[in-house]
């Protein structure tokens, strides 16, 4: 019986504030919220289960899985579950607004779409015009922004150019001089890298790119850009792609004898492609963490323990972190918001300011919906075994590994 006092009051004050205010808010948008219905909040999971994108996908998914296990064992987000509801992909750009468009008609109240602007944001755009969030735990393009896909598309990810430059500055700071690029264009990232590398390692005082190579996934060979490589003189090279083309370029390259540093990128993490590369040694990329131990955060170590203890097996790459923060970002929007409702919800994560989560801050703003910058674990393969060699953030150092 109270609660339907209370719940009354509460209704007959709205009616008495809408009625004094023509029912907008200083931004002139309506001030109604849509509550919250009974039952789950639907978290839809627009994400590659299959294909060549399912490597990038499961351990965000898994990590969104995690952090939607802790949330209901602390009763939920006002009072309601989570729960995930996933579509499969199946790596095909084709088939996003597909599955986001089922994921909708299945109760679907906020969406999370795969790791790539390229494959992710069809689903995303599926939702936003349905007036629902949807949020890539690791995109990484420039584009995964409010310019291109609107103002209620986020991404949990790092931007390209960030990790690049921190990169650029690692090979700097390791002596190399001249670099050479090899650059894959087929997707927006991979483009963002190599540009956003030969901008930081450029400005150096006597580094230059000494040369550049466009590679494809479909390439059987490489036999030529190693050749022109080799005449370079390059003494570091960017491998500006992802797998399964970059490990295949990998290895045609060392297996051709050429044994300079290799700087990549963070599509390049996890250890699910070194069998492919023997015994391979000075390869470096950026990633969100170190799955394997030795990352200067305790809280990260920790969460790969449970990581393992929960699904049986380690995490493949440490895109789970993100996977987990994501749904942090989002449970702590929910809250503030108290709806699911898109306007409102990203109004709550834009006014979230740097919010800190497990993989660092994510600071939005009504026009920027992408992480321009977090501490990034430099991470190195020697001998086929990888290990954190350093942490770096807006291109400086900032600890060893």
């Amino acid at each position: 019986m109270r609660r339907i006092v209370v719940l009354l009051t509460v209704w007959i004050l709205g009616l008495t504030v809408a009625a004094g205010c023509g029912g907008h808010d200083d931004s002139g948008r309506s001030s109604a919220k849509a509550k919250l219905p009974d039952g789950s909040i639907v978290i839809g999971m627009a994400v590659a289960r299959s294909g060549f994108a399912a490597a990038y996908d499961l351990g965000p998914s898994r990590g969104a899985e995690l952090a939607v296990a802790d949330l209901n064992a602390r009763g939920g987000v006002l009072g309601h579950h989570l729960e995930l509801k996933y579509g499969d992909t199946k790596s095909d750009r084709a088939l996003g607004t597909t599955v986001g468009l089922d994921l909708l008609s299945h109760g679907a109240q906020v969406m999370l779409v795969t790791c790539d602007f390229d494959l992710g944001s069809p689903a995303a755009i599926a939702s936003t015009s349905k007036n629902v969030v949807a949020v890539s735990p690791c995109a990484g393009s420039s584009q995964f922004d409010v310019p291109t896909l609107g103002p209620l598309a986020y991404s949990m990810g790092t931007k390209s150019a960030a990790g690049a430059a921190n990169v650029a500055q690692f090979a700097y700071d390791k002596g190399y001089r001249k670099a050479f690029l090899w650059l894959d264009p087929s997707i927006t990232h991979t483009k963002e890298t190599c540009a956003a590398f030969e901008s930081r390692f450029s400005a150096q005082p006597q580094a230059k790119v000494v040369g550049t190579e466009t590679i494809q996934q479909n390439d059987a060979s490489f036999a030529g850009q190693i050749a022109r490589l080799r005449e370079s003189g390059a003494d570091v090279l960017e491998l500006c792609s992802y797998n399964p083309g970059a490990a295949t370029a990998l290895r045609q390259l060392r297996a051709a004898g050429v044994d300079i540093p290799v700087m990549s990128n963070i599509a390049m993490d996890g250890n699910y492609w070194l069998q492919s590369v023997p015994n391979l040694k000075n390869f470096y990329y950026d990633a969100f963490g170190s799955l394997y131990g030795g990352d200067p955060r305790a809280d990260v170590n920790d969460f790969f323990a449970r990581y393992k203890a929960k699904f049986g097996e380690p995490a493949v790459t440490a895109y789970a972190l993100t996977g987990y923060a994501t749904i942090q970002v989002i449970a702590k929007a929910i809250e503030a918001a108290q709806t699911t409702d898109g306007a409102a919800l990203a109004k709550a994560i834009d006014g979230l300011g740097s919010y800190e989560t497990i993989a660092g801050p994510a600071g939005y703003s009504a026009t920027q919906h992408i992480v321009t910058d977090r501490p990034a674990v430099i991470m190195g393969v020697d001998g086929g075994r990888v290990s954190p060699v350093a942490m770096y953030a807006g291109g400086r150092k900032i600890a060893k590994g």
